[in-house]
């Protein structure tokens, strides 16, 4: 009987705590890269990023033409230069959807042909 009123307290700190992790989980978002335009040249991605929030466990949401364009995360050195022989992923099946589960900035870009060059590349802040 004296476990009553610990167990009870315990029971709901347990509940509590669930119901965070669920509402956390259920809070993610899918972020449309370009917004309505999508993965294309003439986006100006800068602008793009500044004005949108990606959270953790955020997904980013590439809409693209895969015969014309694709998607490669690369290191910050490879999205300044626009090399593209060293990916860390590359995607590129027209819908891709990429999840950053950590805080930090990610580097993608489109390895097709001049492209990056010529501004379709994105540096993407996720944070809290």
């Amino acid at each position: 009987m004296a476990c009553q009123g610990r167990c009870n307290a315990v029971r709901t700190v347990a509940v509590l705590l669930c119901v965070m992790v669920l509402a956390e989980a259920a809070a993610a978002a899918v972020v449309n890269v370009g917004g309505t335009k999508g993965w294309n040249l003439g986006v100006n991605y800068q602008t793009w990023a500044s004005s949108t929030k990606v959270r953790p466990n955020d997904s980013l949401f590439f809409k693209y033409d895969p015969r014309l364009h694709n998607v490669m995360v690369v290191s910050k050195a490879d999205y300044d230069s626009c090399k593209t022989t060293s990916p860390w992923s590359k995607h590129t099946s027209g819908k891709d959807s990429i999840k950053f589960t950590k805080s930090g900035t990610y580097y993608l870009i489109c390895g097709i042909g001049t492209h990056c060059k010529a501004g379709m590349k994105v540096a993407v802040t996720v944070r809290w």
